[in-house]
């Protein structure tokens, strides 16, 4: 419903455009209506398609839609007060103007950093070095060779300033283009931004030929082009994704080149004062229109160019910043927590300041996790992760996936806040882990070390020691076993294993009692049959000692008590048979023998 809706839509522009058009090339007279038809229907089909489709950093659209409108004013106010050709009054020539600051905006917005264009500085540079070559075509080529024709010096400089305006948003609209060819939207800009660079160039030679261009003639046809292929190109489907984020995992980004560039970028921003200057010490300015607007586009080439190294750097200083207190931190960390407070603290550190996020560091499903998840850096959809997290993680729509020596880290939040910090927190992710696999290597180390401690302590003890891990398999058996309880276990056996299975019941009951009750001490009797068939009564006391940090598990003595209920009943007996009852019981059963 939604694409035919859409097409319809289309048509709809499409046939009201066409209408307008016909009106402008049918009445002449009639094109200041024309004109105002088509700017408004243009502009309204961009704000249709901003409402339909809601692109992020939709201000470009909006700018987009401001410039039209700000065309469309011109071209009524030119075509009301200049009817038969010639230069327009200087309200349409400021209308005019003010097209090139709102379309600036707009492709500014457009070229930010999106699905189409991870780094626009390469852009800027070829903005930069072709306004000054074209200025210096016009200034040494074509202004020579246009002096005459009832038209000042001034006056060209202005036509062709608009000129330039035009060349270099097509210039825009062709990187677009060259970024996404199969991108509709940016298919029609390009066409339109084409539409209006012809119907400046037709204007010029109107004006070099006959002092102007007539109401309704072919060169009209250009900017008819340019109205409909901008308003079309918002009402297209994929208008979003000219500011949207990419869909697919995403790598580091590349690193900048700088040098040449910058020194190049400089010279082109020095060329248009430079030749004023010439201009001014050999005879009057003759170009002054074209070079204040060549300058100004340069200049504000510049300031965003350097905006964007500025922004660069201080993200660069807080990132160093966050990584020697991460550093700091995470070479004093003592267990895999500590560690994940660390990183977590680090992270929030990384990303900007009022960024929305959510970071969760796994170590629970290392050994399930998919072998993508264990391998290099990457920003991907959060609907590509392990669904126990994606489920969590479902409010943004990227995550940064970091991989750890014994999980993993997830960053969640947008695109744009995400890939800056995406080298930065695969630093902090390496520390993290070099500190898991310290971590680790400690604690085995320690635990070789208890283990050897037990050893050497009970190698000659009557009491068995086992040691548990927390799966509950024996890390540890003191060799007293094999005289206790006839066996000696296999390697990473459970306790379960190691006894009858007419015993295991009374054994789990136990470990159950020990897991879930006070951890000084949990102690009971067991009855164990041995492989030779002899039954042994035995002490046992569990110790969780899981948390203590050289042992890192449950430990379990098992102490042989059978001589001593043994004797301890024969005691009993003896007692028994030595009182008066007894010895009278006695005495009457030997007299009625």
């Amino acid at each position: 419903m939604g694409v035919l809706s859409g097409r319809r839509l289309l048509i709809g522009y499409a046939g009201l455009m066409t209408a307008l058009a016909a009106l402008l090339f049918a009445r002449p007279d009639l094109n200041s209506v024309a004109w105002a038809g088509m700017g408004l229907c243009a502009a309204g089909a961009i704000v249709t398609g901003i409402v339909r489709a809601r692109p992020q950093r939709s201000f470009a659209w909006w700018a987009l839609a401001g410039a039209l409108i700000s065309m469309m004013v011109g071209d009524v106010i030119y075509g009301i007060y200049a009817p038969e050709g010639g230069p327009g009054p200087v309200v349409a020539q400021i209308a005019y103007l003010a097209m090139f600051p709102a379309g600036a905006v707009a492709l500014i917005g457009l070229t930010r950093e999106s699905a189409l264009l991870e780094d626009r500085s390469r852009l800027l540079d070829l903005l930069a070095l072709g306004t000054a070559a074209l200025l210096a075509s016009w200034v040494f080529v074509a202004s020579p060779r246009m002096a005459g024709g009832g038209m000042t010096a001034a006056d060209w400089s202005t036509q062709a300033a608009y000129t330039l305006g035009d060349a270099i948003v097509v210039v825009v609209t062709v990187r677009l283009v060259t970024a996404a060819p199969r991108n509709a939207s940016a298919i029609l800009l390009a066409i339109g931004a084409a539409g209006m660079l012809v119907g400046g160039v037709a204007y010029d030679i109107g004006q070099a030929a006959d002092g102007g261009l007539k109401a309704g003639g072919p060169a009209d046809l250009a900017y008819v082009v340019l109205y409909a292929a901008w308003g079309a190109a918002a009402l297209m489907p994929s208008m979003a994704r000219l500011t949207a984020a990419p869909s697919g995992p995403v790598g580091a980004a590349r690193e900048p080149v700088q040098g040449l560039r910058m020194v190049l970028l400089l010279a082109c921003v020095a060329f248009a004062p430079l030749l004023l200057l010439v201009q001014a010490m050999t005879g009057g300015v003759h170009d002054g229109p074209i070079i204040a607007v060549a300058s100004g586009m340069t200049l504000g080439l510049l300031v965003v160019r350097l905006s964007d190294a500025v922004g660069k750097h201080a993200s660069a200083l807080r990132r160093e910043r966050a990584l020697r207190q991460a550093g700091t931190v995470l070479v004093a960390a003592a267990d895999p927590g500590q560690v994940a407070v660390a990183v977590q603290a680090a992270v929030r550190t990384l990303l900007p300041e009022g960024a929305e996020y959510d970071i969760v560091v796994d170590f629970s499903l290392t050994d399930l996790l998919p072998l993508g998840e264990l391998s290099a850096p990457r920003v991907q959809p959060v609907a590509d992760i392990p669904p126990l997290w994606s489920a969590r993680l479902a409010g943004y729509d990227h995550v940064l996936v970091c991989p750890l020596d014994a999980g993993v880290l997830y960053v969640a939040g947008t695109r744009r806040d995400l890939l800056p910090a995406l080298d930065a927190v695969s630093v902090v992710a390496g520390q993290a882990a070099l500190a898991l696999a310290r971590i680790g290597l400690t604690e085995a180390a320690s635990r070789r070390d208890s283990d050897d401690y037990l050893r050497a302590v009970t190698e000659h003890g009557t009491d068995v020691v086992l040691v548990l891990d927390d799966d509950q398999r024996i890390r540890y058996t003191s060799p007293s076993v094999t005289d206790v309880l006839g066996i000696w276990p296999t390697p990473f056996a459970t306790l379960r294993e190691i006894v009858a299975p007419e015993d295991r019941d009374q054994v789990l009951r136990t470990v159950k009692r020990a897991l879930s009750g006070d951890r000084d001490g949990t102690s009971d009797l067991w009855s164990l049959r041995r492989p030779d068939g002899a039954r042994v009564l035995v002490e046992v006391i569990f110790r969780d000692l899981r948390d203590d940090r050289l042992v890192r598990g449950m430990v379990v003595t098992l102490r042989d008590v059978t001589d001593q209920r043994r004797a301890e009943h024969e005691v009993l007996r003896r007692a028994f048979n030595d009182t008066p009852g007894a010895q009278n019981r006695d005495s009457s059963a030997r007299k009625f023998q």
